[in-house]
Protein backbone atom coordinates (compact mmCIF):
# COMPACT_ATOMS: atom_id res chain seq x y z
CA UNK A 1 0.00 0.00 0.00
CA UNK A 2 1.29 3.28 -1.27
CA UNK A 3 2.22 5.73 1.35
CA UNK A 4 -0.32 9.22 1.49
CA UNK A 5 1.62 12.26 1.85
CA UNK A 6 0.28 16.13 2.07
CA UNK A 7 0.13 17.81 -1.24
CA UNK A 8 2.84 20.64 -1.78
CA UNK A 9 1.09 23.59 -3.68
CA UNK A 10 3.10 26.51 -3.61
CA UNK A 11 1.01 28.77 -5.73
CA UNK A 12 -2.20 28.46 -3.49
CA UNK A 13 -2.87 32.10 -2.55
CA UNK A 14 -2.27 33.22 1.19
CA UNK A 15 -2.05 36.15 3.19
CA UNK A 16 -0.77 36.74 6.53
CA UNK A 17 -3.02 38.03 9.09
CA UNK A 18 -4.01 41.82 9.17
CA UNK A 19 -2.97 42.11 13.03
CA UNK A 20 0.79 42.21 13.34
CA UNK A 21 0.62 41.13 17.07
CA UNK A 22 -0.76 37.66 15.21
CA UNK A 23 2.08 37.06 13.57
CA UNK A 24 4.42 36.02 16.44
CA UNK A 25 3.39 35.15 19.99
CA UNK A 26 2.38 37.57 22.21
CA UNK A 27 4.96 35.80 24.44
CA UNK A 28 7.42 36.37 22.09
CA UNK A 29 11.27 38.01 23.05
CA UNK A 30 10.45 40.72 20.59
CA UNK A 31 7.33 42.44 22.00
CA UNK A 32 9.44 42.42 25.27
CA UNK A 33 11.92 44.20 23.93
CA UNK A 34 9.27 46.82 22.22
CA UNK A 35 7.55 47.54 25.74
CA UNK A 36 10.68 47.73 27.60
CA UNK A 37 12.19 50.10 25.33
CA UNK A 38 8.96 52.11 24.10
CA UNK A 39 8.37 52.56 27.82
CA UNK A 40 11.28 54.19 28.65
CA UNK A 41 11.97 58.05 28.09
CA UNK A 42 13.61 58.23 24.58
CA UNK A 43 14.20 61.85 24.39
CA UNK A 44 18.00 61.24 24.17
CA UNK A 45 17.17 58.53 21.70
CA UNK A 46 14.51 60.83 19.68
CA UNK A 47 17.13 63.30 19.63
CA UNK A 48 19.54 61.15 16.77
CA UNK A 49 16.74 62.13 14.19
CA UNK A 50 17.66 65.20 11.71
CA UNK A 51 14.83 67.77 10.86
CA UNK A 52 14.77 67.91 7.43
CA UNK A 53 12.16 69.30 4.52
CA UNK A 54 12.76 65.84 2.69
CA UNK A 55 11.11 62.48 3.16
CA UNK A 56 10.11 61.12 7.05
CA UNK A 57 13.21 59.44 8.25
CA UNK A 58 13.27 56.35 10.33
CA UNK A 59 12.40 56.63 14.09
CA UNK A 60 14.97 56.53 16.14
CA UNK A 61 13.36 54.08 18.71
CA UNK A 62 12.37 51.18 16.12
CA UNK A 63 15.70 51.45 14.88
CA UNK A 64 16.87 51.12 18.88
CA UNK A 65 14.50 48.04 19.17
CA UNK A 66 15.73 46.31 15.94
CA UNK A 67 19.34 46.49 16.94
CA UNK A 68 18.77 45.33 20.35
CA UNK A 69 16.53 42.40 19.22
CA UNK A 70 19.52 42.14 16.34
CA UNK A 71 21.96 41.88 19.03
CA UNK A 72 20.23 38.91 20.64
CA UNK A 73 20.13 36.89 17.70
CA UNK A 74 23.45 37.21 17.24
CA UNK A 75 23.16 39.42 13.79
CA UNK A 76 25.76 42.19 14.11
CA UNK A 77 26.05 42.67 10.15
CA UNK A 78 23.72 45.70 8.69
CA UNK A 79 23.45 43.48 5.26
CA UNK A 80 22.32 40.49 7.48
CA UNK A 81 19.88 42.23 9.85
CA UNK A 82 18.40 43.94 6.67
CA UNK A 83 17.80 40.92 4.86
CA UNK A 84 16.28 39.28 8.13
CA UNK A 85 13.81 43.00 8.12
CA UNK A 86 12.73 40.86 5.02
CA UNK A 87 12.45 37.86 5.39
CA UNK A 88 12.03 37.15 9.03
CA UNK A 89 8.38 37.82 10.39
CA UNK A 90 10.06 38.61 14.61
CA UNK A 91 12.28 41.42 12.49
CA UNK A 92 9.20 42.84 11.00
CA UNK A 93 7.47 43.17 13.93
CA UNK A 94 10.55 44.74 15.22
CA UNK A 95 10.51 47.50 11.86
CA UNK A 96 6.71 47.92 12.09
CA UNK A 97 6.77 46.30 9.13
CA UNK A 98 9.60 48.39 7.05
CA UNK A 99 12.84 47.53 5.99
CA UNK A 100 15.20 50.06 6.52
CA UNK A 101 18.17 49.47 4.47
CA UNK A 102 22.07 48.95 5.81
CA UNK A 103 23.08 51.82 5.44
CA UNK A 104 20.58 53.55 7.27
CA UNK A 105 21.41 50.76 10.08
CA UNK A 106 24.64 51.35 9.97
CA UNK A 107 24.50 55.22 10.80
CA UNK A 108 22.49 55.37 13.18
CA UNK A 109 24.42 52.61 15.24
CA UNK A 110 27.42 54.79 14.68
CA UNK A 111 25.42 57.57 15.49
CA UNK A 112 24.25 56.01 19.22
CA UNK A 113 27.55 54.36 19.72
CA UNK A 114 29.49 57.10 19.85
CA UNK A 115 30.89 59.53 22.05
CA UNK A 116 28.11 61.77 23.93
CA UNK A 117 25.67 59.25 22.66
CA UNK A 118 22.03 57.70 23.95
CA UNK A 119 23.23 54.23 24.93
CA UNK A 120 24.84 55.26 27.90
CA UNK A 121 21.32 56.82 29.30
CA UNK A 122 18.84 54.01 28.04
CA UNK A 123 21.30 51.20 29.23
CA UNK A 124 20.69 52.99 33.28
CA UNK A 125 17.00 52.98 32.26
CA UNK A 126 17.18 49.35 31.59
CA UNK A 127 18.48 48.71 35.22
CA UNK A 128 16.07 50.88 36.42
CA UNK A 129 12.96 48.81 34.96
CA UNK A 130 14.92 45.54 36.15
CA UNK A 131 15.12 46.99 39.39
CA UNK A 132 11.20 48.02 40.17
CA UNK A 133 10.81 44.39 39.12
CA UNK A 134 13.49 42.95 42.20
CA UNK A 135 16.43 42.44 39.83
CA UNK A 136 19.99 43.80 40.60
CA UNK A 137 20.69 43.11 44.17
CA UNK A 138 24.26 44.00 44.72
CA UNK A 139 25.13 41.93 47.39
CA UNK A 140 27.85 39.76 45.16
CA UNK A 141 29.62 41.62 42.00
CA UNK A 142 31.80 40.32 40.20
CA UNK A 143 34.52 42.47 37.36
CA UNK A 144 36.33 40.59 35.04
CA UNK A 145 37.86 41.63 31.82
CA UNK A 146 38.19 40.19 28.62
CA UNK A 147 40.11 40.56 24.90
CA UNK A 148 37.49 41.70 22.21
CA UNK A 149 39.30 41.73 18.56
CA UNK A 150 39.38 44.75 16.56
CA UNK A 151 38.50 45.48 13.23
CA UNK A 152 42.09 46.26 12.60
CA UNK A 153 44.91 44.20 11.32
CA UNK A 154 47.64 43.14 13.09
CA UNK A 155 49.77 43.57 10.19
CA UNK A 156 49.31 47.51 9.87
CA UNK A 157 50.94 47.74 13.48
CA UNK A 158 54.28 50.09 13.13
CA UNK A 159 57.00 51.69 15.50
CA UNK A 160 58.00 54.73 15.85
CA UNK A 161 60.99 54.33 13.42
CA UNK A 162 58.41 52.63 11.16
CA UNK A 163 55.91 55.54 11.02
CA UNK A 164 58.64 57.89 10.31
CA UNK A 165 59.79 55.45 7.28
CA UNK A 166 55.98 55.35 6.00
CA UNK A 167 56.04 59.20 6.93
CA UNK A 168 58.87 60.09 4.46
CA UNK A 169 57.74 57.94 1.80
CA UNK A 170 54.48 60.08 1.87
CA UNK A 171 56.44 63.04 1.62
CA UNK A 172 58.83 61.54 -0.97
CA UNK A 173 55.46 61.01 -3.03
CA UNK A 174 54.15 64.12 -2.68
CA UNK A 175 56.84 65.98 -3.35
CA UNK A 176 57.58 63.95 -6.66
CA UNK A 177 53.97 64.95 -7.69
CA UNK A 178 53.84 68.65 -6.39
CA UNK A 179 57.21 68.97 -8.46
CA UNK A 180 56.26 67.46 -12.03
CA UNK A 181 56.74 69.66 -14.70
CA UNK A 182 58.36 72.69 -12.36
CA UNK A 183 62.00 71.94 -13.33
CA UNK A 184 63.58 71.80 -10.15
CA UNK A 185 65.51 68.98 -8.80
CA UNK A 186 64.84 69.20 -4.65
CA UNK A 187 61.98 69.31 -2.88
CA UNK A 188 62.13 70.33 1.27
CA UNK A 189 58.84 68.73 2.34
CA UNK A 190 59.04 66.89 5.55
CA UNK A 191 60.82 68.55 8.18
CA UNK A 192 57.59 67.85 10.43
CA UNK A 193 58.31 64.23 9.81
CA UNK A 194 62.18 65.10 11.05
CA UNK A 195 63.79 64.78 7.45
CA UNK A 196 66.22 67.87 6.72
CA UNK A 197 66.69 69.13 3.86
CA UNK A 198 68.92 72.30 3.02
CA UNK A 199 67.50 73.21 0.22
CA UNK A 200 63.80 73.71 0.87
CA UNK A 201 62.27 74.34 -2.76
CA UNK A 202 60.36 77.58 -3.22
CA UNK A 203 58.03 77.13 -6.02
CA UNK A 204 56.39 73.80 -4.65
CA UNK A 205 53.79 74.49 -1.39
CA UNK A 206 56.54 76.98 -0.17
CA UNK A 207 58.43 74.18 0.39
CA UNK A 208 55.90 72.52 3.00
CA UNK A 209 53.49 69.65 2.53
CA UNK A 210 50.02 70.66 3.54
CA UNK A 211 47.83 67.76 5.07
CA UNK A 212 50.05 65.51 6.90
CA UNK A 213 48.98 67.61 10.60
CA UNK A 214 51.91 66.15 12.62
CA UNK A 215 51.06 68.83 14.68
CA UNK A 216 47.20 68.05 15.06
CA UNK A 217 45.05 66.49 17.74
CA UNK A 218 46.00 62.75 18.66
CA UNK A 219 42.39 62.23 17.82
CA UNK A 220 40.25 63.62 15.03
CA UNK A 221 37.22 64.77 15.29
CA UNK A 222 34.24 62.62 14.82
CA UNK A 223 36.38 59.44 15.31
CA UNK A 224 38.99 57.50 13.37
CA UNK A 225 36.38 55.90 10.97
CA UNK A 226 37.06 58.89 8.07
CA UNK A 227 40.35 60.11 9.55
CA UNK A 228 42.69 60.41 6.29
CA UNK A 229 45.49 57.82 6.50
CA UNK A 230 48.08 60.78 6.71
CA UNK A 231 46.26 61.92 9.84
CA UNK A 232 46.46 58.65 11.30
CA UNK A 233 50.26 58.02 11.04
CA UNK A 234 50.75 61.68 12.44
CA UNK A 235 48.74 60.86 15.61
CA UNK A 236 50.65 57.90 16.27
CA UNK A 237 53.99 59.27 16.04
CA UNK A 238 52.59 62.08 18.17
CA UNK A 239 51.61 59.49 20.87
CA UNK A 240 54.69 57.11 20.63
CA UNK A 241 57.41 60.40 20.73
CA UNK A 242 55.27 61.06 24.10
CA UNK A 243 56.29 58.07 25.36
CA UNK A 244 59.21 57.76 24.45
CA UNK A 245 60.03 61.10 26.10
CA UNK A 246 58.31 59.97 29.16
CA UNK A 247 60.12 56.67 29.47
CA UNK A 248 62.90 58.68 29.01
CA UNK A 249 62.52 61.40 31.53
CA UNK A 250 61.73 58.27 34.02
CA UNK A 251 65.01 57.00 33.05
CA UNK A 252 66.71 59.92 33.62
CA UNK A 253 64.99 60.63 37.31
CA UNK A 254 65.66 56.87 38.31
CA UNK A 255 69.32 57.50 36.99
CA UNK A 256 69.74 60.46 39.21
CA UNK A 257 68.01 59.06 42.18
CA UNK A 258 70.00 55.97 42.43
CA UNK A 259 73.37 57.88 41.67
CA UNK A 260 72.61 60.33 44.92
CA UNK A 261 72.25 57.28 46.79
CA UNK A 262 74.89 56.22 45.72
CA UNK A 263 76.73 59.09 46.34
CA UNK A 264 75.93 59.21 50.06
CA UNK A 265 76.94 56.06 50.64
CA UNK A 266 73.99 54.01 50.50
CA UNK A 267 72.91 52.77 46.99
CA UNK A 268 69.14 51.27 46.77
CA UNK A 269 69.01 47.02 45.78
CA UNK A 270 68.68 45.99 42.86
CA UNK A 271 70.18 46.32 39.09
CA UNK A 272 72.48 49.50 38.17
CA UNK A 273 69.96 51.79 35.71
CA UNK A 274 71.65 51.44 32.04
CA UNK A 275 72.01 55.12 32.10
CA UNK A 276 74.82 55.69 34.48
CA UNK A 277 76.04 51.73 34.69
CA UNK A 278 79.94 52.89 33.85
CA UNK A 279 79.79 56.01 35.75
CA UNK A 280 79.15 53.97 39.20
CA UNK A 281 81.72 51.86 37.68
CA UNK A 282 84.09 54.13 37.59
CA UNK A 283 83.46 55.43 41.33
CA UNK A 284 83.33 52.04 42.95
CA UNK A 285 86.79 51.57 41.00
CA UNK A 286 88.34 55.20 42.73
CA UNK A 287 86.89 54.05 46.00
CA UNK A 288 88.28 50.98 45.46
CA UNK A 289 91.63 52.40 44.68
CA UNK A 290 91.23 54.47 47.35
CA UNK A 291 90.00 51.76 50.20
CA UNK A 292 93.58 49.49 48.65
CA UNK A 293 95.81 52.62 48.98
CA UNK A 294 94.58 53.58 52.70
CA UNK A 295 95.03 50.08 53.30
CA UNK A 296 98.97 49.94 52.00
CA UNK A 297 99.66 53.15 53.92
CA UNK A 298 98.45 51.86 56.76
CA UNK A 299 100.55 48.59 56.55
CA UNK A 300 103.39 50.25 55.39
CA UNK A 301 103.67 52.80 58.52
CA UNK A 302 103.34 48.97 60.94
CA UNK A 303 106.32 47.96 58.92
CA UNK A 304 103.83 44.84 58.86
CA UNK A 305 103.41 42.64 55.87
CA UNK A 306 100.06 42.83 53.56
CA UNK A 307 97.81 39.57 54.37
CA UNK A 308 95.99 37.85 51.41
CA UNK A 309 96.82 36.29 48.29
CA UNK A 310 95.71 38.92 46.07
CA UNK A 311 98.45 41.78 47.50
CA UNK A 312 100.71 39.65 45.35
CA UNK A 313 99.85 41.77 42.24
CA UNK A 314 99.81 45.63 42.58
CA UNK A 315 95.76 46.17 43.14
CA UNK A 316 93.75 44.14 45.47
CA UNK A 317 91.05 41.57 44.64
CA UNK A 318 88.74 44.40 45.47
CA UNK A 319 89.87 46.72 42.89
CA UNK A 320 90.65 43.92 40.53
CA UNK A 321 86.83 43.16 40.94
CA UNK A 322 85.80 46.76 40.56
CA UNK A 323 87.85 47.23 37.34
CA UNK A 324 86.07 44.15 35.65
CA UNK A 325 82.64 45.51 36.08
CA UNK A 326 84.10 48.95 34.43
CA UNK A 327 85.30 46.53 31.47
CA UNK A 328 81.72 45.04 31.28
CA UNK A 329 79.91 48.12 31.55
CA UNK A 330 81.52 49.78 28.90
CA UNK A 331 81.53 47.05 26.49
CA UNK A 332 77.48 47.09 27.47
CA UNK A 333 77.18 50.51 26.71
CA UNK A 334 79.05 50.32 23.21
CA UNK A 335 77.16 47.46 22.02
CA UNK A 336 73.84 49.30 22.63
CA UNK A 337 75.22 52.72 20.88
CA UNK A 338 75.91 49.89 18.19
CA UNK A 339 72.91 48.72 18.00
CA UNK A 340 71.42 52.27 17.57
CA UNK A 341 73.41 53.26 15.19
CA UNK A 342 71.76 50.01 13.26
CA UNK A 343 75.03 47.34 13.11
CA UNK A 344 72.93 44.72 14.50
CA UNK A 345 76.01 42.28 15.16
CA UNK A 346 78.17 42.36 18.78
CA UNK A 347 81.54 43.38 18.93
CA UNK A 348 82.65 40.00 17.96
CA UNK A 349 80.29 39.59 15.01
CA UNK A 350 78.49 37.37 17.02
CA UNK A 351 74.79 36.22 16.31
CA UNK A 352 72.17 39.16 15.94
CA UNK A 353 70.73 39.84 19.61
CA UNK A 354 67.17 40.23 20.23
CA UNK A 355 65.51 43.47 19.84
CA UNK A 356 64.14 44.33 22.92
CA UNK A 357 60.01 44.99 22.09
CA UNK A 358 58.87 48.26 21.21
CA UNK A 359 55.83 50.43 21.40
CA UNK A 360 53.32 50.10 18.08
CA UNK A 361 50.49 51.60 17.21
CA UNK A 362 47.60 50.51 14.31
CA UNK A 363 46.98 52.64 11.60
CA UNK A 364 44.01 50.73 10.68
CA UNK A 365 42.30 50.98 14.13
CA UNK A 366 44.63 53.45 16.01
CA UNK A 367 42.51 53.01 19.70
CA UNK A 368 43.24 49.21 19.53
CA UNK A 369 46.47 47.67 21.30
CA UNK A 370 48.29 44.36 20.43
CA UNK A 371 47.26 41.95 23.66
CA UNK A 372 47.54 38.73 25.07
CA UNK A 373 45.11 36.05 24.45
CA UNK A 374 44.52 32.56 25.99
CA UNK A 375 43.93 30.63 23.23
CA UNK A 376 45.22 32.83 19.96
CA UNK A 377 48.26 34.41 21.41
CA UNK A 378 48.83 37.77 20.43
CA UNK A 379 46.26 39.48 19.14
CA UNK A 380 44.89 43.09 18.27
CA UNK A 381 42.00 43.60 20.20
CA UNK A 382 40.53 46.18 23.36
CA UNK A 383 39.52 44.77 26.90
CA UNK A 384 35.89 44.50 27.66
CA UNK A 385 35.40 45.58 31.70
CA UNK A 386 32.00 43.88 32.26
CA UNK A 387 30.58 43.94 36.16
CA UNK A 388 27.77 41.77 36.74
CA UNK A 389 25.77 40.89 40.27
CA UNK A 390 25.19 37.83 41.26
CA UNK A 391 21.91 37.87 39.74
CA UNK A 392 23.01 38.18 36.55
CA UNK A 393 22.62 42.03 35.64
CA UNK A 394 25.25 43.81 33.97
CA UNK A 395 26.37 46.76 35.31
CA UNK A 396 27.34 49.89 33.35
CA UNK A 397 30.48 48.23 31.28
CA UNK A 398 33.60 50.11 29.98
CA UNK A 399 36.24 49.24 27.23
CA UNK A 400 40.08 50.29 27.40
CA UNK A 401 43.19 50.10 25.66
CA UNK A 402 45.07 48.31 28.88
CA UNK A 403 45.38 44.92 28.69
CA UNK A 404 46.29 44.88 32.38
CA UNK A 405 43.66 44.30 34.18
CA UNK A 406 45.20 46.00 37.60
CA UNK A 407 44.64 49.68 36.68
CA UNK A 408 40.93 48.80 35.89
CA UNK A 409 39.81 48.99 39.58
CA UNK A 410 39.15 52.53 40.55
CA UNK A 411 37.11 52.64 36.97
CA UNK A 412 35.25 49.47 38.13
CA UNK A 413 33.80 50.96 41.55
CA UNK A 414 33.07 54.04 39.66
CA UNK A 415 30.81 52.12 36.85
CA UNK A 416 29.46 50.16 39.84
CA UNK A 417 28.50 53.94 41.69
CA UNK A 418 26.77 54.87 38.58
CA UNK A 419 24.31 51.52 38.24
CA UNK A 420 24.07 51.61 42.38
CA UNK A 421 22.26 54.96 41.86
CA UNK A 422 19.84 53.66 38.92
CA UNK A 423 19.55 50.24 41.02
CA UNK A 424 18.23 52.09 43.96
CA UNK A 425 15.88 54.46 42.48
CA UNK A 426 14.38 51.45 40.80
CA UNK A 427 14.38 49.30 44.22
CA UNK A 428 12.92 52.82 46.22
CA UNK A 429 10.23 52.46 42.99
CA UNK A 430 9.08 48.98 43.36
CA UNK A 431 9.06 49.27 47.03
CA UNK A 432 12.31 46.94 47.65
CA UNK A 433 14.55 46.77 50.77
CA UNK A 434 16.80 49.25 50.71
CA UNK A 435 19.65 46.96 51.50
CA UNK A 436 19.44 45.40 48.15
CA UNK A 437 21.05 48.09 46.39
CA UNK A 438 23.97 48.45 48.41
CA UNK A 439 27.28 47.11 47.72
CA UNK A 440 28.47 43.96 49.12
CA UNK A 441 31.39 41.99 47.88
CA UNK A 442 33.17 42.45 44.74
CA UNK A 443 35.27 39.44 43.54
CA UNK A 444 37.90 40.08 40.86
CA UNK A 445 40.63 37.71 39.51
CA UNK A 446 44.56 37.37 40.33
CA UNK A 447 44.60 39.86 37.40
CA UNK A 448 43.25 42.75 39.88
CA UNK A 449 45.57 41.45 42.34
CA UNK A 450 47.97 44.71 43.57
CA UNK A 451 48.68 46.46 47.02
CA UNK A 452 47.24 49.49 45.77
CA UNK A 453 43.69 47.93 44.49
CA UNK A 454 43.30 46.09 48.16
CA UNK A 455 43.70 49.95 49.99
CA UNK A 456 41.45 51.69 47.33
CA UNK A 457 38.60 53.08 48.83
CA UNK A 458 35.13 51.81 48.22
CA UNK A 459 33.00 48.32 48.61
CA UNK A 460 34.79 45.52 50.61
CA UNK A 461 36.58 43.22 47.79
CA UNK A 462 37.84 39.46 47.07
CA UNK A 463 40.58 39.37 44.79
CA UNK A 464 42.63 36.22 44.22
CA UNK A 465 46.16 36.53 45.13
CA UNK A 466 47.87 34.49 42.72
CA UNK A 467 51.16 32.98 43.22
CA UNK A 468 51.28 35.37 46.59
CA UNK A 469 53.42 33.32 49.23
CA UNK A 470 51.13 32.34 52.31
CA UNK A 471 52.69 34.66 55.35
CA UNK A 472 52.23 31.23 57.66
CA UNK A 473 49.60 29.60 59.92
CA UNK A 474 46.77 31.80 61.18
CA UNK A 475 44.70 32.07 63.87
CA UNK A 476 41.58 34.19 64.77
CA UNK A 477 43.42 37.26 66.54
CA UNK A 478 46.78 37.61 64.10
CA UNK A 479 47.57 40.82 62.64
CA UNK A 480 48.86 41.43 59.07
CA UNK A 481 50.79 44.50 58.25
CA UNK A 482 50.51 44.03 54.63
CA UNK A 483 47.22 44.05 52.89
CA UNK A 484 48.13 41.48 50.48
CA UNK A 485 48.83 39.14 53.26
CA UNK A 486 45.72 40.08 54.94
CA UNK A 487 43.47 39.10 51.29
CA UNK A 488 45.20 36.28 51.36
CA UNK A 489 43.58 34.93 54.98
CA UNK A 490 40.39 36.72 53.65
CA UNK A 491 40.21 34.15 50.91
CA UNK A 492 41.14 31.19 53.34
CA UNK A 493 38.86 31.34 55.48
CA UNK A 494 35.10 29.48 54.59
CA UNK A 495 33.13 32.91 54.64
CA UNK A 496 35.64 33.76 51.79
CA UNK A 497 35.85 30.92 49.63
CA UNK A 498 32.16 30.82 50.02
CA UNK A 499 31.76 34.68 48.37
CA UNK A 500 34.45 33.63 46.07
CA UNK A 501 32.91 30.76 44.90
CA UNK A 502 30.74 33.01 42.34
CA UNK A 503 33.48 34.90 41.09
CA UNK A 504 33.95 32.28 37.92
CA UNK A 505 30.10 31.15 37.30
CA UNK A 506 29.25 34.88 37.49
CA UNK A 507 31.98 36.60 35.31
CA UNK A 508 32.55 33.85 32.94
CA UNK A 509 28.97 33.35 32.42
CA UNK A 510 28.37 36.71 31.82
CA UNK A 511 30.95 37.06 28.61
CA UNK A 512 29.36 33.78 26.78
CA UNK A 513 26.22 35.87 27.09
CA UNK A 514 27.89 38.17 25.37
CA UNK A 515 29.89 36.39 22.90
CA UNK A 516 27.84 33.12 22.63
CA UNK A 517 24.47 35.06 22.45
CA UNK A 518 24.72 38.61 21.04
CA UNK A 519 28.30 37.02 18.78
CA UNK A 520 30.46 40.22 20.65
CA UNK A 521 33.94 38.55 19.69
CA UNK A 522 35.05 41.20 17.50
CA UNK A 523 33.91 44.96 17.36
CA UNK A 524 32.16 45.87 14.35
CA UNK A 525 33.36 49.98 14.40
CA UNK A 526 36.85 51.49 15.40
CA UNK A 527 37.74 53.79 18.26
CA UNK A 528 37.50 53.32 22.20
CA UNK A 529 33.86 55.40 21.97
CA UNK A 530 32.20 53.74 19.50
CA UNK A 531 33.51 50.04 20.95
CA UNK A 532 32.17 50.98 24.19
CA UNK A 533 28.57 51.83 22.33
CA UNK A 534 28.71 48.12 21.29
CA UNK A 535 29.75 46.61 24.53
CA UNK A 536 26.88 48.59 25.75
CA UNK A 537 24.60 47.75 23.24
CA UNK A 538 25.41 44.22 24.32
CA UNK A 539 24.80 44.84 27.72
CA UNK A 540 22.29 46.06 27.53
CA UNK A 541 20.50 43.55 25.34
CA UNK A 542 21.01 40.84 27.83
CA UNK A 543 20.13 42.82 30.60
CA UNK A 544 16.83 42.75 28.78
CA UNK A 545 16.90 39.27 27.88
CA UNK A 546 17.64 38.12 31.19
CA UNK A 547 14.15 40.18 31.98
CA UNK A 548 11.94 38.27 29.14
CA UNK A 549 13.57 35.01 31.13
CA UNK A 550 12.68 35.75 34.62
CA UNK A 551 8.93 36.57 33.35
CA UNK A 552 8.83 40.09 35.01
CA UNK A 553 5.99 42.27 34.43
CA UNK A 554 5.93 45.91 33.04
CA UNK A 555 3.70 48.60 34.84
Amino acid sequence: MARQFKRVDRDQPMMLPENMRDWVGTDHLVWFVIDVIEGLDTTALRGLGKPGSGRPGYDPVMLAVLLVYACLQGERSSRRIEERCRTDAAFRVATGNQVPDHSTICRFRAAAAGGGGPLEDLFLRVLFVLAVAGLGRLDVISVDGSKIWANASKQANRTEAGLRKLARKILDDAARADGDGCGCDGHGHGEAAGLEDPEPCGCCDAGTLPGLGLAGPAVPAGGWGPAPRAARIAAGLESLAAIRLEKEAQARAAAQEYMDAFTAGSPPRGPVPAAIAVEVAELRLERAIAACAESDARYAATGRKKPGRGRKHAESHAVLKARGKLGRAVAARRDTERRAAGQEHGPRGGRKPGKPPEPVRNLTGPDSRVMHCTLRGKVQACSAQARRALDGVFLLPQVVQDGNDAGQVAAAFAGIEASREAIAAGHAAGGHPAAWSRPGTVTSGNGYFSRENIELPGPGRLIATGNWKDPGPHHPGCRHEDPRDQMHHNLATRQGRDLYRNRAPVSEGGFADLKERTGLRQFSMRGIAKAQGELLLATLACNIHLGWRRGITLA
